[in-house]
């Protein structure tokens, strides 16, 4: 988003245009209408926001593909992108990941606010499901 926070992580098996569909699908119901999406040149995401703006969504959204534009979230999520010995299959990845991105997003947000110091990844889970710390 415009601060610099992941959204959301959507892994599939395939990255086709009905993965790349259903995500965008996804992202609108939870978020709304962004102004602009800035994607890699993937054909298959330019295929699905297409079909998305044919069936009334995104009409008013810009959909970039820059390279430059994307590097920036592409460096975000660079450790997660390697391989890993514990990703037996893709639902353990999936959970794994979604867990990384997690504390991940939490300590963008403190270091943003500059309480680098004092950060507790216990505390803000239990502030985040409303379990008195």
């Amino acid at each position: 988003d415009a601060d610099g926070l992941t959204l959301d992580i959507w892994l599939r098996k395939k990255r086709d245009t009905q993965a790349a569909y259903a995500f965008l699908k996804r992202l609108h119901k939870q978020f709304g209408q962004p102004r602009v999406i800035v994607t890699d040149k993937a054909p298959s995401i330019g295929s699905a926001f297409r079909k998305l703006q044919s069936n009334g969504l995104y009409t008013k959204t810009e959909h970039r593909t820059v390279k430059y534009l994307n590097n920036l979230i592409e460096q975000d999520h660079r450790p997660i992108k390697r391989r890993n010995k514990f990703y037996r299959s893709l639902r353990t990845s999936s959970t794994t990941i979604k867990g990384m991105e997690t504390i991940r997003g939490i300590y963008k947000k403190n270091r943003r606010n500059g309480t680098l110091f004092g950060f507790s990844v216990s505390t803000e889970i239990k502030v985040l499901m409303g379990i008195l710390a």
